[in-house]
């Protein structure tokens, strides 16, 4: 007996939409009630990939220690041996805002979108629910709308590093919304691959 396995792309422009978001934060901590120094997002469509809107934010760090979010010095230190545009974005003081404010706005650019999805389950969504919670706001998501990218580059067998690789990415940026963009990219490109294969199974 065989079983025939297909995925399909293109199906026609009349599928609806399927808005969802792509998030990135950087930190000074690894830990779940790490400070947050960033926030990067993009709403994008996902049967298309394009993209619709895009979302950063810089939190000052007073905010941060406000709510008692934890500074690590490892983490700090590791900051400081980064490119200078890297440094820019987590230690200038400019154009920052606190992160109750940061993560208000948040919520309203996730409005309507069906699934969040970050680089790994277990880093960037903790940490921006449990930012939500030492602030007392609700999260914009539910736990079953919480999508890890990684497992789609596994099954579309690419790793994000040898994507930037090839790509010419700039990989020692570590900025927020660059990184969104970067996995989103990543993301597509293993979404083709896995289209465009055909599974068969033999009994």
């Amino acid at each position: 007996m065989r079983f025939f396995f297909f995925c399909f792309k293109n199906l026609g422009s009349n599928i609806k939409s399927k808005m969802e978001i792509m998030l990135d934060i950087e930190t000074l901590s690894t830990k779940n009630n790490a400070s947050i120094l960033t926030i990067g997002a993009i709403r994008f469509d996902r049967n298309s990939f394009r993209i619709k809107d895009q979302f950063y934010k810089r939190i000052t760090r007073q905010s941060n220690e406000q709510f008692n979010r934890h500074f690590d010095e490892n983490t700090i230190n590791w900051w400081k041996k980064q490119s200078e545009q890297a440094k820019k974005e987590i230690f200038d003081s400019k154009d920052r805002i606190n992160l109750s404010t940061a993560l208000q706005e948040l919520s309203i650019f996730c409005r309507g979108s069906k699934s969040i999805w970050a680089n790994g389950a277990a880093f960037d969504i903790p940490i921006l629910e449990s930012a939500y919670e030492a602030c007392d706001l609700d999260t914009p998501w539910r736990f079953w709308n919480v999508r890890d990218v990684r497992t789609i580059y596994d099954l579309g067998d690419i790793t994000l590093n040898n994507f930037k690789r090839q790509n010419e990415l700039d990989s020692d940026h570590h900025n927020a919304l660059a990184d969104c963009m970067t996995q989103l990219l990543c993301f597509e490109q293993a979404m083709e691959n896995i289209y465009d294969r055909c599974f068969v199974i033999e009994d």
